[in-house]
């Protein structure tokens, strides 16, 4: 596949966010951009200490991959899994999510 690169006249950075959004828009990748929708919103449905020690990951069908900083926050979170799911689907305007695994990794 064949990327076209254009030249950018400003040599302000770009926020890898912004990047990753307009490749997932050129590939239509309705998946995809269900999960950027959910990290948009994290912070602001899970809070502030939530969101430095737990962030989304990735989007299985309806099912949502979070990765978590340490066991603890695996445990805690897992309480809280229902309340999560029904906010997320609230503010997202359709049932995009069913379930959230928690995981240990890269926060």
């Amino acid at each position: 596949m064949m990327v076209k690169m254009h030249k950018r006249k400003n040599r302000e950075p770009i926020h890898i966010q912004s990047v990753l959004k307009g490749i997932l828009k050129n590939y239509n990748s309705e998946k995809g951009s269900d999960l950027f929708q959910i990290t948009d919103i994290w912070e602001s449905v899970v809070g502030q200490t939530i969101s430095k020690d737990a962030r989304p990951w990735k989007l299985n069908g309806k099912k949502l991959e979070v990765h978590v900083s340490a066991s603890v926050w695996l445990q805690q979170l897992n309480y809280m899994k229902s309340d999560m799911i029904q906010k997320l689907n609230e503010r997202l305007g359709n049932n995009v999510i069913n379930n959230i695994i928690f995981k240990i990794g890269n926060v």
